[in-house]
């Protein structure tokens, strides 16, 4: 037989505790579900506007070279080295898309070397400390991945920061990663940079997403998941 003392833990949760957790749930679901629309509509933005129209105009291109070459066989030579040229840049295109899905640094290297590749992209100095002895969950790993990039992101759109510096970390089953900026500070959830977003996707591993953004600065944002290393 149970004790009232027993009962009170191992007894069922309280109704309303469960209303919350269950409005949180759809939320975070939601939000994840806005996310991979908008991450869908950028793709086919940019297969349509970008690589398509570059394959479109090298096949009209080609088509015009394969006329003129006895004809005129310089001005098919020229232009089938623009031809050559817009393949190039199509093929760069398709693989900036590829980044943004799956990132194959992520894949093959990890998220140090990812976040270390995201550093090296960033318009401002960025700094990279990593104490993560393995790799973690994919799961959690992309995730960990995508938020230190809109984080980054926030600091050269929002911030007017020069510097920054991400610290990745793996305590007590927790791998964090911890961004700071020199910028102006003021960072609020609420103020539509994206933050109240990233908390939620941390929210849904059983994450969570802190702030330290004091009105003058500097900045420190850190997303943190329970998690095993490989």
């Amino acid at each position: 037989m149970i004790g009232p003392v027993a009962g009170r833990f191992l007894g069922p949760i309280p109704s309303s505790r469960l209303g919350r957790r269950i409005k949180e749930l759809e939320a975070i679901r939601a939000d994840m579900t806005a996310t991979q629309a908008a991450e869908l509509d950028r793709i086919e933005r940019g297969l349509h506007d970008g690589a398509q129209a570059r394959l479109v105009a090298m096949g009209m291109s080609m088509q015009a070279a394969e006329h003129l070459v006895d004809a005129d066989p310089a001005a098919a030579k020229a232009i089938l080295a623009e031809a050559r040229a817009s393949s190039v840049a199509a093929l760069t295109e398709l693989r900036s898309l590829v980044r943004g899905i799956n990132p194959p640094v992520l894949a093959e290297r990890g998220l140090v070397d990812a976040v270390r590749a995201l550093a090296l992209d960033a318009p401002v100095e960025v700094a990279v400390r990593s104490a993560v002895p393995s790799r973690p969950e994919r799961p959690v790993e992309s995730a960990l991945y995508f938020a230190v990039a809109e984080l980054l992101a926030n600091v050269s759109k929002h911030a007017g920061a020069t510097r920054a510096t991400v610290e990745l970390g793996y305590a007590d089953r927790t791998l964090s990663a911890t961004v700071t900026d020199d910028g102006a500070g003021g960072a609020d959830l609420s103020a539509g940079s994206g933050l109240s977003g990233i908390g939620r996707r941390m929210a849904a591993f059983g994450g969570r997403l802190d702030i330290d953004s004091p009105a003058g600065g500097p900045t420190r944002v850190t997303v943190a998941v329970p998690c095993a290393l490989s």
